[in-house]
């Protein structure tokens, strides 16, 4: 007896085999994003570069932040604020001839390192005046 995949020959003919589905066509690939004005417009502006802050200043600036802050703790308390002085007249020279940014930084490092030298003058002051005026320990 042969198989016939469970259909007898007394219940009718024989359904007709199906045919296989093609596969599908390969999607197209994505559209490449460019941007293209449309005609008659112009090309949109760049963004301008920003120019680099002047070094010097910024210098002067941490300088007199930290020969205030921090420059009472330490041994060389006026060196730092000198420098901040120093840097900050360079800086603001330097931002005035080139048109570089960073002069508020030049203005900053020169207020607080003049601050800081008139701290280091009457820390010093009060150094000297506390040396002479205390009394002598007599063993």
């Amino acid at each position: 007896m042969s198989d016939t995949g469970g259909v007898r020959p007394e219940d009718g003919p024989f359904p007709a085999p199906v045919p296989p589905v093609p596969p599908a066509p390969p999607a197209p690939p994505p559209p490449a994003y460019t941007y293209a004005p449309p005609p008659g417009f112009p090309p949109p502006p760049a963004y301008p570069v920003k120019a680099k802050t002047n070094g010097l200043a910024l210098a002067s600036m941490i300088l007199g932040i930290v020969g205030i802050t921090v420059g009472l703790c330490l041994i060389f308390f006026p060196v730092m604020p000198i420098l901040a002085v120093v840097f900050g007249h360079l800086g603001l020279s330097q931002t005035r001839t080139t048109g570089a940014p960073g002069r508020g930084y030049a203005i900053a490092g020169l207020v607080t390192g003049y601050i800081g030298i008139a701290l280091a003058i009457l820390w010093l002051i009060a150094l000297i005046i506390g040396t002479f005026t205390s009394p002598i320990p007599t063993f």
